[in-house]
């Protein structure tokens, strides 16, 4: 075989060119998007925190169900779910979807309790990033995918790519991205994290049922919410009057969007910058110590008595998975 049979094709190089090309430019929109969203957070939660009950308890935030229908609004929001295998092992789709919605929804509940819930156990998060919670679940698009590397395939196809970028732009919403196996290397989940930063100017959290990823947090089933910062909108207007029924978005029409299929991407696999970005950022959160990956949280106040008998149990304190 010659040296020109063994290069990829010229599609191939200049693919692998415009991705490597194109990392400093998502990264540098990422960063001053995620500053933004970093501020809008912090007003919410410090400078001028959101009180409870903007929303009451049959609000479709804290209830997940869709007032025109009565019944929950996720499954009309689903955009798109791939190919499932013959897996007997997978749960329905519809149950993740609903177990991480109920989740997200309880969490948004806590927020509308007068008078207020304490800060601790029993509401761990401020008000204002609750209310984030009800924009995220109820008005977000859900994408469904097997596993990391199903979801790597997919979201690498410029195709696909693409309307993930429209939907986010004509709907002005944020995406979730669900996943069907709760079982996962923590590892890989932090690589996919990196993979989505690099692919889009977006922040990505890595939630799920095992140790914390990253920033993530506890779910379910393991939920990437890519942050298009669309929420700014949603939860500003509850400071306005009628705000909470302003809210409160119609369901993402159905066949609009991600008609094209199949989708193909050009790897199952992260890439080395991605890998690099996520390694980055758990140094940067090991460099927190006690604070871990909860950033608007003082996680040594939240956990104070566990914190403390671990300490006195000789145990040390491991605040996210280790890579």
């Amino acid at each position: 075989m010659s040296l020109a049979d063994s290069l990829p094709p010229a599609s191939g190089v200049r693919r692998t060119m415009a991705y490597y090309l194109a990392i400093p430019f998502v990264w540098v929109r990422q960063f001053f998007h995620n500053a933004h969203g970093i501020l809008r957070v912090l007003d919410i939660t410090r400078f001028r925190p959101l009180p409870a009950g903007l929303i009451d308890p049959a609000h479709p935030w804290a209830t997940g169900l869709d007032p025109a229908t009565g019944k929950p609004v996720w499954h009309q929001n689903v955009l798109f779910c791939s190919p499932r295998p013959s897996d007997d092992s997978l749960p329905p789709d519809d149950y993740v979807v609903e177990r991480v919605g109920q989740f997200l929804a309880q969490l948004a509940a806590q927020s509308a309790v007068v008078p207020e819930v304490a800060w601790g156990p029993e509401r761990r998060m401020p008000h204002g990033i609750n209310y984030i919670h009800g924009s995220a679940h109820y008005n977000s698009g859900i994408l469904v995918f097997t596993d990391f590397a199903d979801a790597i395939e997919h979201f690498t196809d410029p195709r696909f790519a693409a309307e993930v970028r429209r939907f986010a732009r004509e709907e002005r919403r944020e995406v979730l991205v669900m996943f069907r196996r709760r079982d996962y290397c923590t590892t890989d989940y932090a690589y996919f994290v990196g993979c989505l930063r690099t692919l889009f100017p977006w922040f990505c959290n890595s939630n799920g049922p095992q140790k914390r990823v990253l920033w993530g947090n506890p779910s379910p089933f393991p939920v990437a919410n890519i942050i298009t910062g669309n929420w700014i909108r949603d939860v500003y207007r509850l400071k306005r009057p009628g705000g909470a029924e302003a809210v409160v978005r119609p369901p993402v029409p159905a066949g609009r969007y991600f008609t094209a299929m199949p989708y193909r991407g050009w790897r199952r696999e992260p890439l080395w910058p991605e890998k690099l970005l996520a390694r980055y950022t758990h140094w940067r959160i090991r460099r927190r110590g006690a604070r871990g990956g909860l950033f608007f949280v003082d996680r040594r106040k939240l956990i104070a008595d566990q914190l403390r008998r671990l300490q006195e149990q000789g145990v040390a304190d491991e605040p996210i998975a280790p890579i």
